[in-house]
């Protein structure tokens, strides 16, 4: 791809001005009645698309905002003498100066039966775009490497990255969805290197957490903590698909700086280096990339190339070479240097009309000797034996992705990793679920197989819903029976569950009574959840034969801005924001949204599409009769991370449909101009047939200046008091004086 037309010199004639014979294939056609000319001209022949969805002098860098998004979660138990306390607060602000935006998050921890409270923080940088080179990001400070090439690793400096959300057709990326099955109402912790990067309660049966953002590359620890105390451990993949490109895009990512260590009892060990990786499209639907890193301690290079064929599918494979230096450790015993090689293979496929999908990715370690950058930081960063680090060292991996929808019959979906490990057992994980929707009710099976090397048990279960809406006693709720089954490790959990789900989609609640026939338990739960304009609010209470659990959970965004100071929903920071300002009008909808405007008639939309064009409009039907909008439709075009005015004129006061008669009692001219006399505000109307005009934003009482030419004889004005009623709304005649 690239600018200029495309042109077949054999076929063109340069010295003819006739299009039909300039441009081979090209078509007239000439309308005489409607005075209407088509031209038809080869797709070949046409100047193909820039790379931006929508051009860089057309992108909003927004409002000069202080920006923080917040989520804390508080879970207690109670079981027989023992009782356990876990809270975790996330915090990420940002500072908006023009086209900059400094960056802050972190989190901090506390649990009652593992290490004592702390701050983590997580990444601290200061970041702006730039169109230039296909556009990216220019980024300074704490922040992590891109995934596309390398794993992605924390780390304190300079970085230039391709930003793939400017180009027009987004590449496809992996955004990771944690899937499990709990056993009872239970705790959910989800890490990356070792850190805490989310944590979160859920009910029992089925989870997915959507919301949930991978920091780095790395593979995703997932804990599930059940009410009774059992900790159920398991590894999911988060690495990316295939990096395909398209032809004559070019993606990149430069970084130069210190590893950053964020190991929390434990900063030693954070060397220089200097990252350099890249993938190019070629002709023929092929990619290659490559780069490289270059540390005190380390040193690799990889390269790899990538085909998408429209018979095989997706199709990419990289070689890596790595030099890995033990000396300078001080936890480790382990000294010398020690080289090996990593062969990775990407597979990805659709069967179009089938609705099927296969994605498969395989990882390989050739040699013992072959450590990533970040692996080998984080084992230099503990106290740990040889022994133990082969124990952790991966071998070999495949992970496997596979669904297919079968329409009104269902969707079966099949998902299963392994890990292999040079002086450990394997590990696996294997998830297969199959739902069918029905007229009445929809039923889901699913079955979960998983061992960690860590542990010698298999976690086998076997999950079975049924689920049917009911017929509501309230009018603006809707409600669900659902019976499910779940078998784990020959012990059968059986529950009944309620769901509501208000009409505007603000409340949702679950209750529920589940029974355990090994252990002859009994477990009753209650889930609520609220989303309001200014926050969400979740609680959960759970009853057990010897245990109470309790939980708890807010999250929202504050905005500080030039208007002032606005609460909302869970911000998008890394994507991008609009403050709708229509003063005056407070509490109606945003469409689509179950957002309000607050008292002042502000509100935050969050989630917006940055580089493209977005709507933000306001629901007319929750307009209050003091109130006209003159526009409800705002359109913007965000860049990352900004927060876009969304600006709505707003008439507020009394609507009142006048008929305006002269001195001599015949009705005003057609077109004659009438406005409020004496106002400082612009509200003018424009006379229709008999002299009627509609007006709205009228205070209770005053007087209406009307013009219809140049003299004093053509204007008049005219006294009007109106009636309070709560609709707001008038019908009178006045005679103007």
């Amino acid at each position: 791809m690239g600018g200029g037309y495309k042109k077949n010199k054999k076929n063109i004639d340069h010295n003819s001005n006739d299009i039909l014979t300039t441009i081979e294939g090209a078509k007239e056609y000439f309308n005489i009645n409607n005075r209407q000319l088509r031209l038809n001209i080869p797709q070949y022949y046409l100047k193909p698309r820039d790379w931006f969805s929508v051009p860089p002098h057309l992108w909003e860098d927004g409002l000069p905002a202080f920006m923080v998004n917040y989520q804390f979660n508080e879970y207690r138990t109670n079981r027989g003498n023992y009782t356990g306390n876990s809270k975790f607060l996330s915090i990420e602000s940002s500072l908006n100066l023009g086209g900059w935006r400094l960056r802050q998050s972190g989190n901090w921890s506390s649990n009652s039966s593992r290490e004592k409270s702390h701050w983590q923080p997580m990444m601290l940088y200061l970041q702006r775009d730039y169109s230039a080179l296909q556009g990216g990001q220019f980024t300074l400070g704490q922040t992590a490497t891109d995934s596309d090439i390398f794993d992605s690793f924390p780390f304190e400096g300079i970085q230039l990255a391709s930003d793939n959300n400017m180009i027009a057709g987004d590449l496809n990326q992996y955004s990771p969805i944690v899937r499990g099955i709990a056993y009872s109402q239970a705790e959910v912790i989800i890490k990356q290197n070792g850190v805490v990067v989310y944590q979160k309660s859920v009910k029992p049966g089925l989870f997915e957490i959507r919301d949930f953002n991978a920091i780095y590359s790395g593979d995703l620890d997932v804990e599930v903590r059940e009410t009774d105390g059992s900790v159920r451990h398991y590894k999911q993949s988060a690495a990316s698909l295939p990096v395909l490109q398209r032809e004559g895009r070019f993606r990149y990512n430069i970084a130069l700086g210190k590893y950053r260590n964020t190991n929390y009892f434990s900063h030693d060990n954070e060397p220089y280096f200097f990252l350099a990786s890249g993938a190019i499209g070629l002709p023929n639907e092929y990619t290659f990339y490559g780069g490289g890193i270059q540390a005190n301690d380390y040193i690799s290079t990889l390269a790899g190339i990538g085909k998408y064929s429209k018979i095989l599918g997706a199709i990419s494979f990289d070689i890596t070479h790595a030099v890995s230096d033990f000396s300078s450790n001080h936890h480790v015993n382990k000294s010398g240097k020690e080289s090996g090689q990593s062969y990775r293979f990407m597979y990805s496929r659709g069967f179009g009309e089938s609705n099927a999908t296969l994605n498969v990715s395989g990882y390989k370690y050739s040699t013992k000797g072959y450590y990533g950058f970040n692996e080998l930081q984080n084992i230099k960063s503990r106290f740990i034996s040889e022994t133990d680090i082969s124990k952790s060292h991966e071998r070999a991996s495949i992970q496997a992705q596979i669904s297919q929808d079968f329409n009104n019959l269902g969707m079966l979906s099949l998902s299963g990793s392994r890990e292999f490990y040079w002086d450990t057992s394997t590990g696996y994980n294997f998830t297969a679920s199959y739902s069918i929707p029905f007229r009445h009710f929809s039923t889901t099976v699913s079955m979960g197989i998983s061992k960690s090397p860590y542990y010698d048990n298999t976690d086998k279960s076997l999950y079975l819903t049924l689920s049917m809406p009911i017929n509501s006693f309230q009018s603006n709720y809707r409600h669900y029976i659902t019976n499910s089954m779940v078998t784990s490790n020959g012990d059968v959990r059986q529950q009944v569950s309620i769901n509501s789900v208000s009409d505007d989609n603000k409340f949702s609640s679950n209750l529920s009574q589940g029974w355990q026939y090994k252990s002859n338990n009994k477990t009753s739960n209650l889930n609520l959840n609220y989303r309001g304009s200014y926050g969400l609010l979740n609680g959960s209470y759970t009853y057990q034969n010897d245990a109470t659990q309790f939980s708890y959970g807010i999250s929202g965004g504050v905005i500080v801005h030039q208007n002032g100071v606005t609460l909302s929903q869970p911000l998008s920071l890394n994507s991008a924001m609009a403050l709708v300002r229509a003063e005056g009008a407070k509490n109606i909808k945003i469409t689509n949204r179950t957002i309000y405007t607050d008292w002042r008639g502000y509100a935050v939309v969050p989630n917006l599409n940055i580089y493209n064009k977005n709507q933000v409009s306001l629901d007319v039907n929750t307009i209050t009769d003091d109130v006209e909008l003159l526009n409800t439709d705002v359109n913007v075009i965000p860049s990352r991370g900004a927060l876009i005015a969304a600006d709505f004129s707003v008439k507020q006061g009394n609507k009142a449909l006048i008929t305006l008669l002269q001195k001599n009692e015949l009705p005003v001219p057609f077109g004659s101009l009438v406005s409020l006399a004496n106002s400082k505000e612009s509200n003018t109307s424009i006379v229709a047939d008999s002299g009627q005009v509609y007006i709205s934003g009228l205070p209770d009482e005053g007087e209406l200046y009307v013009k219809w030419g140049n003299t004093a004889k053509e204007e008049c004005k005219a006294k009007y008091a109106l009636s309070k009623s709560k609709m707001r709304y008038n019908e009178i005649t006045l005679r103007c004086y």
